[in-house]
């Protein structure tokens, strides 16, 4: 909010003239103590005055209550000393309510043109921070690196060397398969072995589903997976088809 809309707006005067309930609450006894409170906050010299001026009033009324006689029950009940001690008491009560008041409005003016940040706010802001290293052998990004587009210049660390370039599914062995994607050799067995079952994988997905391949092990390769239509792949037979007897009912894959 600016300053003209802080002014202008009534809960927010509301809430910024709480100051002047020192003096309401406490019959006038703290009144010096919400004055201090404003001069510290804002610098101001009247506030620090004032608070000072009140408090020294109120702690003199405070400890001259006693001195004086408080009367008879008899007429008259009341003494002299003790009835001008009550208006001086009453007179700096209701002073303070209304020098809080009239002095309220510069206090709004200094509220609103100062920032809404805290003290505890700044300081933490100001503070430099300690940079704090990544725990060794972690990298921060992996994560959100398995999921992104894979990029040809990464590099990924296989029990078999990378190789770079695009690797055709459908005709790869399963030696080209452990090398170029970083799959161990059974789960390269289980892919060429559903493949010839097949016939060939048309999508990464249905090489996934099909080949049972767990899908975080090729998503970090899934940009160099190429689905060709050659089935004559060196030193893989076909494998003659076989008859099956009629089944009882059909399995859904979803």
């Amino acid at each position: 909010m600016t300053p003209e809309e802080k002014l202008c707006s009534r809960s927010w005067r509301m809430r910024n003239s709480a100051g002047i309930l020192w003096s309401i609450l406490s019959f006038g006894l703290l009144t010096g103590v919400g004055f201090l409170i404003r001069g510290a906050k804002s610098k101001d010299k009247l506030f620090i005055g004032l608070g000072v001026g009140f408090l020294i009033v109120g702690i003199g009324l405070f400890v001259s209550v006693g001195m004086f006689d408080a009367g008879t029950k008899e007429a008259p009940i009341r003494s002299t000393a003790s009835t001008i001690w009550g208006w001086v008491w009453f007179t700096s009560f209701i002073g303070g309510i209304v020098t809080a008041v009239v002095t309220n409005k510069k206090w709004l003016l200094w509220r609103a043109h100062t920032p809404d940040t805290k003290w505890y706010a700044q300081a933490g802001a100001t503070q430099q921070q300690t940079p704090v290293s990544p725990a060794q052998g972690y990298d921060p990004n992996a994560a959100a690196a398995a999921f992104a587009a894979p990029s040809p210049a990464a590099t990924y660390t296989n029990s078999a060397p990378t190789q770079t370039g695009s690797i055709d599914v459908n005709a790869a062995s399963a030696q080209e398969l452990v090398g170029s994607l970083g799959v161990d050799a059974d789960t390269a067995n289980r892919i060429i072995a559903t493949r010839q079952q097949m016939g060939s994988f048309s999508s990464f997905e249905q090489l996934v589903a099909k080949a049972q391949v767990p899908p975080h092990l090729l998503i970090p390769q899934r940009g160099k997976l190429t689905f060709g239509t050659d089935q004559n792949v060196p030193g893989t037979p076909p494998v003659q088809p076989t008859q099956q007897a009629p089944q009882a009912s059909r399995r859904l894959d979803l």
